[in-house]
């Protein structure tokens, strides 16, 4: 196979340790390209105080942008974006701003997408089948190729995914994962639960029915008016 030109500089880089967001990496998204192909995609939160991936990554989108387009790098899009600038949405009145994604402040990130599965691989770099394992608010690293991309004046640099570590359990995002079993269930011992006719309810019955009688009452459906009948010519 032949060797890259400059203008087709392609890296590869494995970003530090940011939270995982929106992942589908074990099934597509609802997404496709171009072409109808399915897309596997994840984004990663990246603190602002880690340097040292946002260094990598923004040296190696200005090396093959710069290979490209040349001092015009600048120019096009870049696939790190500022999460702080991003945050913000429209409310319904079109004019009130609210928090969309607050997760995302102090966090630069970014999004990966590949057209084939990839590897999801846990600390010990063994690989992860259970996707209930890789949710929004985990923590993980992204291995992904730094290329650029150009189609009548849409010119830019993306990220396509080679892989997905899990480094740590997070705090769930909105939508993540579920609650654990220890939040949700006590443990119930046999000796607590021998007979069920010994569970008996707490609380007065009238108690309810004032609670019943209070509850809004779902309305019935209004009959429609018969059309008038047509007075005969």
């Amino acid at each position: 196979m032949a060797n890259a030109t400059p203008k087709d500089l392609r890296l590869n880089i494995t970003t530090g340790v940011g939270i995982i967001s929106f992942p589908h990496v074990f099934k597509t998204t609802a997404e496709t390209s171009d072409d109808g192909s399915p897309i596997y995609s994840i984004q990663l939160l990246i603190p602002k105080s880690d340097k040292e991936t946002l260094r990598e990554i923004l040296g190696s989108v200005k090396k093959v942008a710069e290979a490209r387009w040349g001092s015009n790098w600048r120019s096009v899009r870049n696939p790190l974006r500022d999460g702080d600038a991003e945050a913000d949405d429209i409310c319904d009145d079109g004019k009130t701003k609210r928090e969309k994604y607050p997760e995302r402040l102090g966090h630069y990130f970014i999004n990966a997408k590949t057209y084939k599965p990839v590897g999801v691989y846990d600390r010990k770099r063994e690989l992860i089948t259970d996707p209930e394992e890789v949710y929004p608010g985990c923590k993980g690293k992204l291995a992904v190729l730094v290329k650029t991309y150009g189609n009548a004046g849409n010119n830019g640099v993306h990220l396509l995914l080679n892989g997905v570590q899990k480094v740590a359990d997070g705090e769930p995002l909105a939508g993540g994962a579920r609650p654990d079993v220890v939040t949700m269930f006590d443990i119930i011992d046999e000796d607590d639960f021998d007979d069920l006719d010994d569970v008996t309810t707490t609380g007065d019955d009238d108690d309810l029915d004032d609670i019943l009688e209070e509850a809004p009452k779902k309305s019935a459906p209004k009959k429609k008016k018969a059309a008038p009948k047509k007075k005969a010519a």
